[in-house]
């Protein structure tokens, strides 16, 4: 079985240096924001603006 995407993003994190992240995102162009099933949250790029 292959591993998930969510594996990749989660094993590419380095906890030595910067510590356990509080969460897990993605930032993307689409127009809503919600929390996928695995906990990782899909943001759209318009919420990061001022």
């Amino acid at each position: 079985m292959a591993k998930s995407s969510n594996y990749f993003i989660k094993e590419n994190v380095n906890t030595e240096k910067m510590g356990m992240p509080s969460f897990l995102a993605i930032v993307t162009a689409t127009q809503i924001a919600y929390q996928r099933d695995d906990g990782i949250w899909v943001i759209p790029l318009g919420c990061l603006k001022d």
